[in-house]
């Protein structure tokens, strides 16, 4: 028996509230649910723009590494044309002393030959 009096008192709550109603007037429900689904709108326009954003940041990194190794093979042919570099100047220092050296011995040569001269003609007019 108690149950049927708690029974019967829950119905009859529950009635009276579905008469009632949830007790939010009906203009204010609707303009809630405008903002509800306005904040809606919002969301999926930030939503939409920050996959946009990603997408976006994600080609500027693609780019980004694909000049780092850019500069990264530019970097490796500079260093190549370095090396290169140095040889060539390796080889004209070098060279540069044989050419002296060599212009060294043309001197002393043409010394001789200047010496071996003047003792000719002086044989010469000797004789």
């Amino acid at each position: 028996m108690k149950y049927k009096g708690l029974t019967g008192l829950l119905i009859i709550i529950f009635i009276s509230t579905f008469l009632v109603g949830c007790s939010v007037p009906k203009d204010k429900y609707d303009k809630l649910l405008k903002e509800k689904q306005e904040m809606q709108a919002k969301y999926d326009n930030v939503v939409g723009e920050k996959t946009a954003l990603r997408a976006e940041f994600d080609k500027i990194v693609g780019e980004k590494v694909a000049l780092r190794n850019e500069y990264e093979k530019v970097e490796n042919e500079k260093n190549a044309l370095r090396k290169e570099y140095d040889g060539i100047v390796d080889e004209k220092v070098s060279l540069r002393a044989e050419c002296d050296k060599v212009l060294n011995e043309k001197k002393i040569l043409e010394e001789r030959v200047s010496s071996l001269e003047k003792e000719l003609k002086g044989k010469a007019a000797k004789r």
